[in-house]
């Protein structure tokens, strides 16, 4: 099964901690998440309602609707703590739109690797899992 690391919203699903872990193998079958836009998203990324709004309108991205601004599915997202991550979403959009799809995940994968041993860290990490070394979280990205 193939990972889909771009999410309807558009976060980069390639610096979720699940999908990093599923990619390890250190997760069991039913805890594993290849991406919302996947054959088998899991927890949250499974049950979406940015998601569901998404695909019943036939959109690759919420910005393709005319009421992104005023979603207020988009405007919980963005300012939910408990998924703080949320809040680079629009500027992740935003960037897809420049620079295409394939451009802006290339960038994103270099963005979340760290710098020293090219380890892929989560969206949490604020040293890399493999050496120790500092790497940005998602803050930096707000």
């Amino acid at each position: 099964m193939d990972f889909i690391l771009h999410g309807y919203c558009g976060v980069y699903c390639g610096a979720c901690p699940v999908m990093l872990a599923t990619k390890a193998g250190k997760l069991d079958e039913d805890k594993q998440c290849y991406g919302c836009k996947s054959e088998k998203p899991t927890g949250f990324c499974a049950t979406c309602g940015i998601k569901a709004c998404a695909q019943r309108k036939g959109y690759e991205f919420c910005d393709q609707c005319d009421e992104l601004i005023t979603c207020e599915l988009m405007r919980k997202f963005v300012s939910d703590t408990q998924y703080p991550y949320g809040q680079c979403v629009l500027k992740n959009m935003q960037m897809i739109q420049e620079e295409g799809l394939h451009q802006w995940l290339e960038m994103q994968d270099k963005r979340w690797r760290c710098k020293n041993c090219d380890e892929s860290h989560s969206w949490y990490h604020e040293t890399c899992p493999q050496c120790g070394q500092a790497v940005a979280d998602y803050q930096a990205d707000i």
